[in-house]
């Protein structure tokens, strides 16, 4: 995501996400982060979303991402203000 004239624009991550070994990206509201398109049904606060991310080169893994509330804290995060949840465009390759 960029901001533009204090809009923000949000897009695809052209050729994916580079996450070189043994190095960690942190997707998160504000930053990279994840859109879920085309759902089949509302998302329900409490419960999870069961997604496979596809690497380029270690294959797949199968993931599970906690549903919290719009502006909740990330698990573990510190105390404080929440981060907005704001949507935003892929940035990896996910089938659901």
């Amino acid at each position: 995501m960029t901001m533009e004239n204090g809009v923000m624009k949000m897009r695809p991550a052209e050729g994916g996400l580079e996450i070189k070994p043994g190095e960690t990206v942190m997707l998160k509201p504000s930053s990279a982060h994840l859109m879920f398109l085309d759902l089949k049904h509302p998302l329900e606060q409490g419960n999870t979303v069961a997604a496979t991310l596809q690497f380029e080169k270690a294959g797949t893994t199968q993931v599970e991402f906690p549903i919290a509330a719009i502006g909740a804290s990330a698990p573990g995060a510190a105390a404080g203000p929440a981060a907005p949840m704001m949507p935003g465009g892929g940035t990896m390759q996910m089938k659901h």
